[in-house]
């Protein structure tokens, strides 16, 4: 896995925002066939935010 840095939590967060693009145009147009893998997707980005979030409370303690 690459290494994550306070930088990359914009980047994410707009990965999170396309993904939840995508989940509500296909559940408009009735294709359910990828919105349980995107949604797994955000979890696993959130994740990776809240890791780079502990890492940081860490090192300012």
């Amino acid at each position: 896995m690459n290494k994550l840095s306070k930088n990359s939590i914009p980047k994410l967060g707009r990965k999170i925002n396309q993904l939840k693009k995508k989940i509500s145009r296909n559940e408009i147009n009735g294709d359910m066939e990828k919105v349980e893998f995107r949604k797994m997707r955000i979890k696993k980005i959130q994740n990776q935010i809240d890791e780079i979030l502990k890492k940081k409370k860490k090192k300012t303690l």
